[in-house]
């Protein structure tokens, strides 16, 4: 009885209702025909598989399940092949646990200076510390991996060289290179406890252990380095893929400080009066005839002449609105965390240059929607705005366009909220409606002018 119930299990079934139409693309696909690539088996040759013949249909046996498990074991059989790297194109990098350091023997120079200094030994070791800092180069302290010999075009806009012409990597550049094969990380000899004895000394590089660092044991030593989280590493190489630079900003630490965009110069809001005659006539008249403010009394226009719409719009503004461009009366508190401004972003078409980068094109402040679930209050998005520079919409697209500019607006951060590796980016901006006067706008003359048609012309006989 059992074999009889699994053979009817197997059995297509009689009722036509149950044949429901399927589309192709959503069936099962018969990855057997990755059996026959022989670089699989046989190294030597190389040849382009055919495509299979997928046979699905039920049937009375078990046949359907067999092409299934093979087509699965084929599928394993492709995943499972090694992927290797040509040695001309491989890059190796050393782990750097204690920070950017010179080489070993540059260390011992120093070391030895240092024995040799009127100074007492008790201070020795905190004079070579400061050396080695400074002695490194313009390098961030927070960089945890070298590599001696770059050879690819991501280090145009990737790490940061020393005097001894080798590129740094900060944790985040570091993981985001090894996943996507870019890059082979190197134990260093201290961390391995390499004896130097039993081998050959390379002079060129005698920290490199040889020995290759995991994926796994990547993310355990730079997952929580420096300020790095698993949210800022998803925003990270999300961005990285799509061909984006990205720097960190001043206030990727809690405790640095915001980059403060406000100037003291230039940004008084002034109207320009008349040359001539026209500015003189223009003042004469505000004196006879000044505007009245108390509308109280009276109608909102005021009394008085009005010798254009633009006079009787701008009393009709009664409604006070915030002047970005104005100098702010008292210094706002600084920003929090995570309400901070971590990264850079520069457009793949903007010429970046790591001595000198130009002003970023977007601004960005990674929020963790699990710890922070509520939206955040309006002082400390105006503290987050006011951490950044001054940025008015000023080029000509913008000023043809005035949803353009309420969209950018004088200030401009994006949010990038993480909600376990899923990120949402939310623009948030500075706009200024009351700076937009509809009453200014020129309208288009094709689309707002009249124009009749022309009526036709009598015919003779």
């Amino acid at each position: 009885m059992a074999d009889t119930d699994e053979a009817a299990i197997h059995m297509p079934s009689q009722d036509a209702s149950a044949h429901i139409e399927v589309d192709l693309s959503d069936e099962t696909q018969d990855f057997r025909m990755l059996s026959n690539i022989s670089f699989l088996t046989d190294g030597t040759q190389a040849s382009i598989p055919k495509r299979g013949e997928k046979d699905f249909e039920p049937n009375p046996t078990l046949y359907q399940a067999d092409i299934l498990s093979a087509s699965r074991q084929a599928m394993h059989n492709a995943l499972a092949y090694p992927r290797v790297h040509h040695p001309k194109n491989q890059i190796i990098g050393v782990y750097a646990p204690n920070g950017p350091a010179p080489p070993t023997q540059h260390t011992s120079n120093l070391e030895s200076i240092a024995e040799g200094s009127p100074l007492p030994d008790a201070e020795v070791p905190s004079t070579t510390a400061a050396t080695t800092t400074t002695a490194v180069g313009n390098v961030h302290p927070d960089a945890c991996v070298y590599i001696a010999n770059p050879k690819s075009n991501l280090f145009k806009t990737i790490g940061q060289a020393d005097r001894w012409n080798r590129i740094w990597l900060l944790p985040e550049e570091a993981l985001f290179m090894l996943e996507r094969g870019s890059l082979n990380i190197h134990w260093p000899r201290s961390e391995v406890g390499y004896d130097e004895d039993e081998e050959e000394e390379d002079e060129n590089n005698i920290e490199d252990s040889e020995i290759p660092m995991s994926l796994q044991a990547a993310y355990a030593a730079f997952a929580s380095r420096g300020g790095l989280n698993s949210e800022r590493f998803s925003v990270y190489t999300g961005l990285r893929r799509l061909g984006y630079t990205i720097t960190r900003a001043p206030g990727w630490n809690d405790d640095g400080e915001d980059a403060t965009g406000i100037e003291d110069s230039g940004l008084e809001d002034g109207r320009k009066q008349g040359a001539g005659l026209a500015g003189i006539y223009s003042r004469f008249m505000k004196w006879l005839c000044p505007p009245s403010t108390n509308t109280a009394l009276g109608p909102v226009a005021g009394v008085g002449f009005h010798r254009s719409y633009d006079d009787i719009y701008s009393k009709l503004s009664i409604i006070p609105w915030y002047d970005p461009m104005a100098v702010p009366q008292a210094a706002r508190s600084p920003a929090q965390a995570p309400y901070r401004v971590v990264f850079h972003v520069y457009k793949p078409s903007t010429p970046f240059k790591k001595s000198a980068p130009p002003p970023p094109d977007f601004r960005i402040a990674v929020v963790n929607a699990r710890a922070h679930t509520s939206v955040p209050t309006l002082s400390q998005l105006g503290a987050l705005l006011e951490s950044t520079p001054l940025d008015p919409p000023t080029s000509e697209k913008m000023s043809r366009q005035l949803y353009m500019r309420l969209r950018h607006g004088y200030r401009n951060v994006i949010l990038a909220v993480v909600d376990e590796g899923v990120v949402s980016y939310l623009r948030i901006s500075e706009a200024a409606f009351g700076k937009e006067k509809l009453y200014k706008q020129k309208a288009l003359a094709n689309k707002t002018q009249y124009r009749p048609k022309p009526k036709p012309k009598p015919k003779g006989r």
